[in-house]
């Protein structure tokens, strides 16, 4: 039983600890190394500038949530796409539920996936960078 318990909470806590600038730094340390003292502290702060390369806003705020690529007559722009999840209540299950369950939390089941951050590459450097506000 302890073992059940023991597996997923060490990769939990495995997964949280990647998702931080300090360990992405230390699983690429040769390729932090490799980077201007500038680019280093703009990793370590999680800041992405224009100009900056696709290496460098990797390890500054991690892998993005989806990529896109749109391809125009002046080029190709590869699209980083970060993003949140909003879970809602779902106001049309909640209001028929019935039995002995009608005293539990809200029931949670609709959600939404919308966009936060999207920087925007042209040949592996920052061209665009989109906060988008909710």
């Amino acid at each position: 039983m302890r073992r059940s318990i023991l597996l997923p909470a060490l990769f939990l806590l495995f997964a949280i600890g990647c998702a931080t600038p300090e360990a992405r730094i230390e699983r690429h340390a040769e390729l932090f190394a490799s980077l201007s003292p500038e680019a280093q502290q703009d990793i370590r702060d999680g800041i992405v500038k224009l100009g900056q390369s696709t290496d460098t806003v990797f390890l500054a705020i991690g892998r993005a949530d989806h990529v896109q690529t749109r391809v125009e007559p002046s080029g190709t722009t590869t699209i980083w796409r970060y993003t949140a999840v909003r879970w809602q209540r779902n106001a049309h299950v909640w209001s028929h539920r019935r039995g002995p369950w009608w005293h539990d939390p809200p029931y949670w089941d609709d959600s939404e996936e919308y966009d936060v951050l999207r920087v925007e590459f042209r040949d592996a450097k920052v061209v665009a960078i989109e906060h988008i506000e909710r």
